[in-house]
């Protein structure tokens, strides 16, 4: 594939037009986001595009992912150990096209379509994300942001990932995300982190405390390790309570290719979502393979879990 590096050198000759570009629809008319009360965020997988991109757009008696989504994350870039940003080498068709078609779609249904940068590949790369963020924090926030506004996305999902006892490097890590949410906020652009759910590998809950003021959306990874009726750190009441004052700013991660777990079907963890949490849902991924997420009645409570104001 085609590799797309930007250096600090390029923000130089970034115009103020494009600093300044706001949302379009696909022709190019001003837009509005819905109001929304909670995050319902989604991915697509670089290697399932053509997939997720069907899925996007299917119906499932009378509802649409579309009525119940804020954010979709585009999981095609990972970093480089300069600090530049490239589209992933574990993907299929992730071409400029393709991010505007999916782009285009969102927007015209009024939901923010977030960068996400991914160390994944085969494996948690943890080396080449810390060489971005730990080494080159500067010019790695600058290229995430240059991709944004070429590409007229709406944020960053910072999506690096480590296995193990990481916990060292939590002060850089920390001040990269500080370094990327002043430069995303100056722009009016969102930044949403994802963390394991417990205090394990890296980063893990016990970063939340310095990263919950600094991101608009943190998105907890248990997924079926979690539950609404899970006991201590695995429950979701706890998780929420792990956030302090902070815990409207967590999404709930939940598992796409599985329609029960926990003993518990998908319907029933969000109804007590919906009924009793405070925070919103991200769903890995927008395959949905599992049928329970194709059922009219999941995405009616995704959409109530949105809400509006």
């Amino acid at each position: 594939m085609k590799v797309h590096l930007r250096t600090t050198v390029a923000l130089l000759f970034l115009t103020s037009a494009a600093s300044a570009q706001q949302p379009t629809t696909k022709t190019g008319e001003p837009f509005q986001f819905r109001d929304t009360r909670r995050m319902v965020m989604t991915w697509v997988a670089p290697y399932a595009v053509a997939a997720s991109k069907a899925r996007l757009q299917e119906i499932f008696q009378g509802l649409g992912m579309k009525e119940g989504l804020t954010h979709l994350a585009l999981q095609f870039f990972e970093p480089t150990m300069q600090g530049g940003v490239r589209r992933s080498r574990n993907g299929d068709d992730l071409s400029d096209a393709r991010i505007i078609e999916l782009r285009d779609w969102a927007h015209g249904n009024g939901i923010r379509v977030m960068l996400c940068v991914y160390n994944g590949g085969s494996s948690w790369d943890w080396p080449l994300a810390r060489a971005a963020f730990a080494n080159h924090p500067k010019e790695f926030a600058a290229n995430l942001l240059l991709e944004v506004e070429r590409l007229n996305l709406d944020g960053v999902d910072v999506d690096l990932e480590g296995n193990g006892e990481l916990d060292a490097d939590k002060k850089v890590y920390v001040d990269f995300i500080r370094e990327l949410s002043n430069r995303l906020h100056e722009k009016k652009r969102q930044l949403t982190v994802d963390s394991f759910a417990h205090i394990w590998n890296a980063p893990n809950q016990s970063w939340w405390k310095e990263l919950l003021p600094l991101v608009d959306g943190l998105n907890t990874m248990g997924y079926n390790l979690i539950s609404s009726a899970g006991k201590d750190w695995s429950g979701y009441a706890a998780q929420e309570a792990a956030c302090g004052q902070y815990a409207a700013k967590l999404l709930i991660g939940m598992p796409s290719d599985v329609g029960q777990w926990r003993d518990l079907d998908a319907t029933e963890h969000l109804r007590w979502m919906r009924d009793h949490g405070q925070s919103g849902v991200s769903i890995w991924d927008a395959q949905m393979e599992a049928p329970a997420w194709r059922s009219r009645d999941t995405w009616i409570i995704l959409k109530q879990i949105r809400g509006t104001q």
